[in-house]
């Protein structure tokens, strides 16, 4: 027997400690319970957008704290884009709908502080979007194809408006994620396009640039409603080859910069 592999037969034989779990690593603040409770509220009631909450009064009655903790409780929700506060002696909290803007800024601030650079968020696009594509050929119809050929046809119409352009090519990519029938697949993508959009930090998009995004998407939307899974795969895979190749040759700085919260959520 060699060293070596007496080496790794006591490596082998050594006791391992137990790995646990590791427990709560603080007490909940109240508010934080308060918010959670207000959250069970909307959901359970199935409370729509634009709904008007009970009082400030009301509130600090029911859950029993001072006014404080429950300010701050309502403000953590705001901040999350679950509700907005109006102001003035008729107003108070109102069920928002948090999207993919809101989680966009939360995971931009949990990127920052992991130093992670933009390349990494176009890495996860290049790897989870082709796979969207192909489940949403498998499954898609009726409204799904609407959708992503409606998408289409509006970045034809903005070919020449930049803003406009950018925001039909925001739906199509929501639209492709929303019709492969995960919801949670089309949050996220929908977030990881938000902040990999790259405008606040610099990354331009010039006609021939959006012709090419154009002439990608035709062939994605082409795919998917025809029901072409593998050929939905392949047409996403170069859009996110050519998006990453883009930003690495056009904007290395960007590419290679880490994600600041700031830029995500101004």
């Amino acid at each position: 027997m060699t060293d070596g592999e007496s080496g790794n037969g006591e490596s082998r034989g050594r006791e391992r400690a137990p790995r646990r779990r590791p427990e709560s690593r603080r007490a909940q603040k109240a508010a934080l319970v308060i918010a959670q409770r207000i959250v069970d509220d909307i959901t359970e009631d199935k409370l729509a957008p634009g709904t008007k909450m009970a009082s400030e009064r009301d509130m600090l009655s029911r859950f029993e704290a001072g006014r404080g903790t429950l300010r701050e409780s309502l403000r953590f929700l705001e901040m999350n884009g679950v509700i907005t506060v109006k102001a003035g002696p008729h107003g108070g909290p109102i069920v928002s709908e948090p999207d993919a803007q809101d989680l966009a800024g939360v995971l931009g601030l949990f990127l920052q502080l992991r130093g992670l650079p933009f390349k990494e968020l176009v890495s996860a696009r290049e790897i989870l979007e082709p796979e969207l594509a192909a489940l949403a050929a498998a499954v898609s119809g009726g409204d799904v194809a609407d959708e992503i050929t409606d998408s289409i046809d509006g970045m034809r119409q903005f070919l020449d408006d930049e803003q406009n352009f950018l925001a039909e090519n925001d739906r199509f990519h929501a639209a492709v994620a929303s019709a492969a029938g995960n919801g949670l697949f089309a949050l996220l993508i929908s977030s990881l396009h938000a902040i990999t959009d790259g405008m606040p930090l610099g990354v331009s998009y010039p006609l021939e640039r959006r012709e090419a995004v154009l002439r990608a998407h035709e062939a994605v939307g082409e795919a998917i409603t025809s029901g072409d899974a593998e050929g939905a795969r392949w047409a996403m895979r170069r859009h996110m080859r050519e998006f990453r190749r883009y930003v690495e040759e056009k904007f290395p700085m960007v590419y290679e910069r880490p994600v600041r919260w700031r830029d995500v959520a101004p």
